[in-house]
């Protein structure tokens, strides 16, 4: 085996689209997970063509997940969902997240060996069939240590199969089927059966849909140490066989054959709506646009525009799936549910994703508080739904954030945000990018439906050359300030630095004002000037973020508290930046989950912003070493694949709701 093929696919992340991947459900596999991962790796890494391969974890409680993340291998992903579903949940998640021409699943015992994956691939390859399936009774199947009592239970359910739902295929159960991607999204779309059965309803489907399907010998081992009971899973299985005849005579499998996707609705300001987690947004619904298998149309209900601008809508065509934004609902208005939730029953989509924060709908308390109550209403007509909350009231300062004046008033607003709380915990899912939130919900509130979410990378940027233009240092800050993001004692800093000899600085301050404190900026200008080390850039389109970033020597956040997961620290990591920043609340739980890093700062005290800022303005080196480790950190995951992991929770709710 050329090792270089294996050493490479370990630590150089495939171009492009994978020709092949592999799909692993794995549950309680500690023991076996990683022999098996290396026995794949080693094989198909030789064979020539790009590939990935997919653990699909189904809750394990032992260690599995955390040996195959500490493998740190680039081409390999880990799906991990809240809870176990059984081996056919599994299965359908790795099948839907998987990016590959040819999509194969393979038992994590390897019971039937890596091997004979060259001979699936060739019956669809070569021989343009949709499905081929690993047999243990097709002519030249070799078996070896299955004892004579599985023997004879397996021939009887075959004969079962075989006289009953007539698939065509004498083996339905082996652990190693390969599918086209279209085959293999469609089928495990419509899969309605999560456990041990799951095979038998897939080719079931297979037939009934035209798929061509070939029966492929293979060598098979009966590995020791099976997680399967023997006589549970037959009399599941028996069970099953009834519930696919019914579900075929009820209609349930032709009402979603081959869908043309769903219609995502995505509540949340979007550009050139200046409010908080349009960027997010953007780069959300860029990556969303992209699925076309999977999404037929994306809806966004946006805030309402000032006068004299408006959002731009795409039909599709070059750009992905077709998008309509439409301005719903009005920053500030104590209305703002009914406005969604009419503007939801207006265009029917089939699930809804709302991108916020607690202050998303208002500066006021009452029309911020009343905003939140969206989402529970908009599940409680019945529409799937799932909350991406980038903060909680419990960890945020109401009186940074310009919400409470005094202690009692802050109490009040805490007693309305805990009902608040519980009313969107009401939806279908709750997803937070910052594990101790999750933490604080399951345990304050019991919940059982939240979910830790990853926040993403907005763009695949080069590895950054650490170039920047000719004149004074940038030192810039990017956002929306005015509340707990004050820009004076950074200003200030940077004059300190200037009047002790340093080298020549300009302050940029790249943004807008917070939606909580209009005219902050211009009073800050009115204040310092606008002169030669000051600039204000004003709103930042999506198109000049790369400049805006790529020109900054320093990346400095001038908080007294934060209210979430930081976009801007990501944004700041993609592009190679050093950045100045209070190691408090998120930001700590970020740089400690993550891997960030930077010089940090005491909240509001100019002489401790000032040294930390010219740590780096003094030495290019610190600042490329902290640049270098936080591009590392922003490599994370790409936001196309927290994408895939969103479109899998829709999914799930929807093929929940087709059982009921």
């Amino acid at each position: 085996m050329p090792y270089g093929d294996y050493e490479t696919w370990k630590t150089t992340p495939i171009e492009g689209e994978p020709y092949l991947s592999i799909i692993i459900p794995a549950y309680n596999e500690e023991e076996r997970i990683i022999p098996t991962i290396g026995a794949i790796a080693s094989h198909v890494s030789e064979l020539g063509f790009p590939w990935e391969l997919i653990i699909s974890d189904d809750g394990s409680k032992d260690s599995t997940v955390q040996l195959v993340e500490e493998l740190g291998f680039a081409n390999l992903r880990v799906l991990k969902p809240p809870r176990n579903t059984g081996k056919g949940g599994a299965v359908r998640r790795g099948m839907l997240a998987a990016h590959g021409k040819y999509l194969l699943f393979s038992d994590a015992d390897n019971s039937t060996p890596i091997e004979e994956v060259q001979n699936v691939l060739r019956k669809l390859d070569t021989e343009g069939y949709d499905v081929a399936v690993g047999s243990r009774a097709a002519l030249g199947a070799e078996e070896a240590h299955r004892s004579p009592f599985r023997r004879f239970l397996s021939w009887g359910l075959r004969w079962i199969v075989r006289n009953i739902l007539r698939t065509g295929v004498r083996d339905t159960q082996c652990g190693f089927k390969m599918y086209t991607r279209e085959a293999g999204k469609h089928l495990h779309t419509v899969q309605t059966i999560d456990g041990f059965a799951f095979d038998l309803e897939i080719l079931y489907l297979a037939s009934k849909f035209g798929y061509r399907v070939a029966e492929v010998p293979v060598t098979w081992i009966d590995a020791p140490g099976s997680k399967v009971d023997t006589r549970k899973e037959v009399q599941r299985f028996l069970k099953s066989l009834v519930q696919i005849k019914l579900n075929d005579l009820r209609g349930m499998y032709d009402k979603v054959n081959r869908a043309p996707g769903m219609r995502v609705a995505v509540i949340t300001p979007y550009p050139p709506s200046k409010g908080t987690l349009n960027e997010y947004a953007y780069h959300f619904v860029r990556a969303l646009r992209q699925k076309r298998e999977d999404v037929s149309e994306i809806i966004i209900l946006s805030d309402e525009l000032p006068a004299g601008e408006q959002y731009a809508s795409d039909r599709g065509g070059t750009e992905g799936v077709p998008l309509r934004v439409i301005a719903a609902w009005r920053f500030g208005a104590w209305n703002n549910a009914l406005r969604i939730l009419r503007a939801i029953r207006k265009t029917k989509p089939d699930v809804v994703l709302f991108n916020i924060q607690f202050a998303s709908f208002g500066s006021g308390k009452v029309s911020a508080v009343l905003g939140l109550v969206a989402p529970g209403l908009v599940k409680m007509f019945g529409y799937p739904t799932i909350v991406l909350l980038h903060n909680i009231m419990e960890t945020v300062d109401l009186k940074s954030a310009g919400f409470a004046k005094n202690p009692l008033l802050e109490a009040i607003i805490r007693i309305f945000g805990n009902i608040v709380t519980r009313m969107l915990l009401k939806v279908d899912w709750v997803a937070l990018t910052i594990p101790k939130y999750v933490e604080i919900l399951e345990q304050k509130y019991k919940a059982n439906n939240v979910l830790l979410a990853p926040h993403g990378s907005f763009v695949e940027t080069p590895v950054p050359s650490f170039d920047l233009p000719a004149g004074p240092l940038q030192i810039m800050a990017f956002g929306k300030f005015g509340t707990y993001k004050k820009v004076e004692p950074m200003i200030e800093a940077v004059n300190l630095l200037q009047s002790n000899g340093h080298p020549p600085m300009e302050v940029v301050i790249a943004g807008t004002d917070s939606p909580n404190t209009p005219g902050y900026l211009e009073g800050v200008r009115q204040q310092y000037g606008d002169g030669t080390n000051l600039r204000f850039t004003g709103y930042v389109a999506e198109e000049d973020v790369p400049r805006i970033f790529g020109d900054a020597a320093v990346v400095v956040f001038p908080y007294t508290s934060t209210t979430g997961s930081s976009g801007v620290l990501h944004q700041a990591g993609e592009y190679g930046k050093a950045v100045v920043l209070p190691k408090i609340g998120d930001f700590a739980e970020v740089i400690s989950e993550e891997g960030y890093t930077g010089e940090f700062f005491e909240p509001e005290n100019v002489q401790s912003l000032a040294d930390a800022i010219g740590r780096l303005v003094d030495d290019p080196n610190r600042r490329r070493e902290i640049g270098t480790q936080n591009y590392i950190a922003s490599r994370g995951l790409p936001i196309g694949e927290v994408v895939d992991w969103y479109l899998l929770h829709f999914q799930e709710i929807l093929k929940s709701r087709a059982k009921r």
